[in-house]
């Protein structure tokens, strides 16, 4: 009887265990199964010259389009899909900080009028630049999953004011997909490591750009103008950690932006417990 006590014990708690991880492994996955959708919105302007004075330049045989200004703006941004549910904050939350941090729109806002309002802002933006003729302003916004119960955003920003050259400029956030919290270097890297972080992060370009010092570093044009940083642009992704630097950060316009990546194994005793554990 004894034994047969024992053995339905044993039988309850096994199966207990196997529907407690088959639920904690689910609970896991269960930020991959967040959805996105796009929202796209553009607009072209021309801007005629004033000028009240102004004779009709094809009567001189001239260019009547040389003094137009042209504006074209595009929002191509991925949002998070919220559904009935568990996630349902969570998405909203992601969705508040995009608009504040991305567009710089207030989050009481829906998603379509932040991205309106963005637009009206670099028309008054445009109307009130009297460089430019040609100016446009693109912005590429994509989510992908990356660590567990992380969100990674991207946003490309491709912007022409006047000048040499369009600036292009990679912003990425991260997000905690439990709580939709936003995540910020010092919460991934407590601010006394991070000094070591710079040196790791010196090391891997070092060996990226196949150079044994920084004075074959500056012969290509890196870090002549600044010391080595970390980088706010970072992601977590599912095997290693990117640092994100756009044009001038670290290096001239010619050189173009530098990615660089580390292992989780690299920086395995100086990031914090939270974001360390890593399968």
């Amino acid at each position: 009887m004894k034994r047969h006590i024992t053995h339905c014990i044993q039988l309850f708690l096994g199966s207990f265990f196997a529907l407690f991880t088959i639920s904690c492994t689910s609970s896991n996955n269960d930020w991959q199964n967040i959805e996105f959708y796009n929202v796209e919105k553009m607009e072209q302007l021309t801007e005629e010259p004033i000028n009240a004075n102004q004779v009709d330049s094809a009567d001189f045989g001239l260019d009547s389009n040389q003094d137009k200004r042209e504006l074209d703006v595009k929002v191509d941004m991925q949002f998070l899909k919220p559904e009935n549910g568990a996630n349902e904050k969570v998405c909203n939350l992601i969705n508040g900080h995009l608009m504040e941090l991305l567009l710089k729109q207030s989050s009481e806002l829906s998603v379509d009028e932040a991205v309106a309002e963005y637009i009206e802002d670099v028309k008054s933006e445009f109307h009130g630049d009297e460089v430019a003729n040609v100016y446009y302003n693109h912005l590429t916004g994509r989510a992908e999953y990356g660590k567990e119960n992380v969100i990674n955003y991207r946003l490309i920003e491709d912007v022409f004011t006047g000048g040499a050259h369009p600036c292009i400029q990679t912003t990425i956030l991260r997000f905690n997909t439990q709580t939709g919290d936003f995540i910020t270097l010092n919460d991934v890297f407590p601010t006394l490591n991070q000094p070591q972080l710079q040196k790791i992060l010196l090391e891997k370009l070092m060996k990226d750009q196949n150079v044994h010092s920084i004075d074959e570093l500056h012969q290509k044009g890196i870090l002549e103008m600044t010391d080595m940083f970390v980088s706010n642009n970072f992601a977590l992704l599912e095997d290693s950690i990117e640092f994100h630097y756009n044009e001038y950060d670290i290096a001239p316009y010619a050189a173009g932006a530098c990615t660089i990546r580390v292992s989780y194994q690299d920086v395995k005793d100086i990031i914090s417990t939270t974001w360390g554990n890593h399968k």
